[in-house]
């Protein structure tokens, strides 16, 4: 599946899977007010602030459920009151009751007073529900997309924020540029679940291209999905084989939103450590989603699509292996890219899929949105012979058809393969420019009130932004 790919002076033609160039070129958030002992009451009566927790699956408190009180006023007699113990996944506890109140006058707490019992622990799952907080105090109501779709995420990435409110972990790690071999730096999370941004200057001297992104941790599978920059020499280039961070992205804040966003330019890409394949996720010819959260490359002419599920870089080409968000502009003849994502016409966007040669698009103007959330999705339960494409960019659905066959080819269902590309093809040739703020994959199809919810959860979020249907 060779093909010559041409470059302009404004960006580098990239490739995605199967167009390949003969140029070698190429913390959880605290529910409320983390509390070591809640507000002081008098008389040691309920109430508090609701104490850590605020994820799906540890809440404390309960509803209604005190946290630890101080034992009254301070003064003689005065109890611990304990609170509601932790719920799990987002059903409540019973609450917890207050300890008893001390009288008299002092200011030191004494001890004698009677220990407030716990809440129960309460069973069940689901979403954070926004109305478990204990008294006197509100637990989190935070949710990422993940927590919006009701199987849940296969796997997601973020350098933003945590995409499930159960994920505590650090969302990326930092290297230094011009040092792959010096200590890394993991950014963690705030309290509200966004990436924690007082640490990273002090670590790369003030200014953000001193360092790159070292590694992108995996939210669900924590560890084994975690990407990392190539280290590889691909099939059509890029040669990332000097290893350390040659393919990696530097590090860039978002000023709109004062958060990192990935940006990558050739030739940075990412993947599994060795390109493996993936933890968790389907692949084959099940059901499969994929949505992308950045903004698109203006009046930049590739062929490639940006983020989703391929065959390995090393592997031979197999139509119908590889399934990525497409989000494109303009096209070439077959003299700079036979085997592309490619648009209708030369000044126009397009949306929809990258399949391996079966190219499942959906041209939306002359002009980018300025912000895109891109939904594609593969349904194979319909009769169609090849199951059904689906795609959205901001909420609206922009196609749904059986995806053609290539031609003179016969037939070739999609069969995607587990490996996870971001920045590259399916076999990482040809890297593609990639502005991502988060991205997930689901082991199955997304509802349209889905998307839609998904939507709204990114502006509420990312509420400097907007993401205006095309």
């Amino acid at each position: 599946m060779k093909a010559r790919v041409l470059f302009s002076i404004v960006a580098t033609l990239l490739a995605l899977a199967g167009c390949r160039s003969s140029t070698p070129n190429d913390t959880s958030q605290a529910g409320g007010a983390t509390s070591a002992g809640g507000q002081t009451q008098s008389g040691g009566g309920a109430g508090g602030v609701a104490a850590t927790g605020g994820d799906s699956s540890n809440r404390s408190g309960g509803a209604g459920g005190s946290t630890s009180a101080s034992g009254g006023q301070q003064g003689t007699g005065g109890a611990s009151a304990s609170g509601g113990t932790t719920t799990s996944s987002g059903s409540s506890g019973s609450s917890g009751s207050g300890g008893s109140g001390g009288s008299g006058s002092g200011t030191t707490t004494a001890s004698g007073g009677s220990t407030g019992s716990g809440g129960q622990t309460g069973g069940g799952s689901g979403a954070p529900d926004a109305s478990i907080a204990g008294t006197g105090g509100g637990a989190s109501s935070y949710q990422g997309p993940c927590d919006v779709l009701a199987g849940g995420c296969a796997e997601a990435y973020s350098v933003a924020r945590a995409m499930t409110a159960s994920y505590t972990g650090p969302l990326f790690q930092l290297g230094k540029a011009s040092d792959a071999k010096a200590a890394t730096l993991d950014v963690g999370q705030t309290s509200d679940h966004k990436a924690d941004m007082t640490t990273w200057s002090a670590y790369c001297g003030g200014t953000q291209s001193n360092c790159v992104i070292a590694k992108i941790y995996a939210q669900i599978h924590k560890g084994s999905n975690d990407l990392m920059p190539g280290v590889w020499k691909t099939p059509w280039n890029p040669d990332c084989s000097a290893g350390g961070y040659t393919c990696a992205a530097k590090f860039t804040i978002e000023s709109a939103t004062g958060l990192p966003i990935l940006t990558t330019v050739s030739p940075q890409e990412y993947a599994l450590s060795g390109d493996n394949y993936a933890t968790g996720i389907n692949g084959g010819s099940k059901a499969i989603g994929i949505m992308y959260n950045g903004k698109p490359l203006a009046n930049q002419t590739y062929c490639c699509g940006t983020f989703g599920l391929t065959h390995k870089y090393n592997a031979s080409d197999t139509y119908g292996t590889d399934f990525m968000a497409a989000l494109a502009y303009g096209w070439r003849d077959s003299g700079g890219c036979c085997i592309a994502v490619n648009c209708s016409k030369a000044n126009t966007y397009c949306v929809g899929a990258e399949e391996e040669e079966n190219n499942d698009l959906f041209d939306y103007g002359s002009s980018p949105v300025e912000n895109a959330m891109v939904v594609t999705q593969f349904d194979p339960n319909p009769s169609a012979t090849h199951g059904t494409v689906i795609a959205y960019l901001n909420g609206a659905q922009m196609l749904s058809h059986s995806p053609p066959a290539p031609l003179s080819r016969g037939n070739y269902p999609i069969n995607a393969g587990t490996a996870i590309h971001l920045g590259g093809g399916g076999d990482l040739s040809q890297p593609a420019p990639v502005l991502m703020r988060e991205g997930l994959i689901t082991n199955n199809v997304m509802t349209a009130s889905e998307v839609t919810a998904m939507r709204a959860n990114l502006e509420a979020f990312y509420s400097p932004l907007k993401f205006p249907s095309p």
